[in-house]
């Protein structure tokens, strides 16, 4: 047999394999698409028993990450002191894990557990661009500053971890007449180490833990309108930590089911035109 002659023989049973093999993916994903198709109409079916309308698509197809592992960053809490408290700045170690810095506008103190306050005229002029680019740099959502005729206001911002909102961690702003005079929350790290864990419950199972939950507390709900990832911050001693979790969006607050323990825990309510 020549040489070109076994080429070809090569190539095509090289062909045929990858064909063989595209073949394969496209029925397992098929397949999987079926599974989930048949899962969300289980679990309609499910809800609309308990008196519960889950929205079409309201069952996310994503995958939760790993947990993480914090450590404190002391050059970002210092780096965090410096925007509100202004420069030349001071710092001294207080003990028990707690740091204060002082500077021209105030004064802050920064705990190993990642809270931290700082208070004084920590901004005079443009308070809404300067809270704007403090939540920015240091991985909040964009808040909504909402300011009385006077100036007066407390608004607050959700921190961000690797793109996804952190729901029970967050920071603060005060402005008196216009004046921004406190600011208060808890500062993440941004970078952690992926901690490896169990299997996280994926969008389905966070519904069935929901389901479980209602059923047991009687909490009123009518309908469920969407899921979607977030973390959980979890805070022992100095250690800290992120677990994925879902976000289920009903008609009436929003609702967090941890993805390792399947722990459902009630967040904010739902106002306005939301709630009607």
């Amino acid at each position: 047999m020549d040489r070109r002659r076994l080429k070809n023989i090569i190539i095509l049973i090289l062909a045929l394999l990858n064909g063989f093999l595209l073949f394969s993916l496209a029925q397992r994903r098929a397949s999987e698409r079926e599974a989930f198709r048949r899962t969300a109409e289980q679990l309609s079916v499910l809800f609309a028993g308990d008196g519960m309308t889950l929205e079409p698509g309201a069952v996310s197809r994503e995958v939760p990450p790993g947990g993480v592992s914090l450590d404190r960053d002391a050059a970002l809490e210092q780096e965090a002191a410096a925007f509100l408290l202004g420069k030349p700045l001071s710092a001294s170690d207080q003990g028990g894990g707690i740091f204060r810095y002082a500077g021209a506008a105030g004064e802050a103190l920064f705990r190993s557990g990642g809270g931290f306050e700082a208070a004084g005229t920590l901004a005079e002029k443009d308070v809404e661009d300067f809270c704007r680019d403090f939540c920015r740099a240091f991985s909040y959502e964009e808040p909504e500053v909402r300011l009385d005729g006077e100036g007066n206001g407390v608004f607050t911002a959700a921190g961000v971890f690797g793109k996804l909102p952190v729901f029970n961690c967050a920071v603060t702003f005060t402005v008196e007449n216009g004046v921004l005079t406190a600011v208060a929350g808890t500062l993440l790290p941004k970078e952690g180490t992926v901690s490896p864990g169990e299997e996280p419950l994926s969008a389905a199972g966070a519904l069935a833990a929901f389901q479980r939950m209602r059923r047991e507390s009687g909490a009123v709900v009518s309908a469920v309108t969407d899921t979607r990832l977030c973390y959980e911050l979890q805070t022992s001693g100095t250690a800290m930590s992120l677990t994925p979790a879902w976000q289920i969006a009903t008609d009436m607050e929003d609702y967090y089911v941890n993805c390792f323990t399947g722990a459902v825990t009630a967040g904010r309510a739902r106002t306005g035109e939301a709630a009607s």
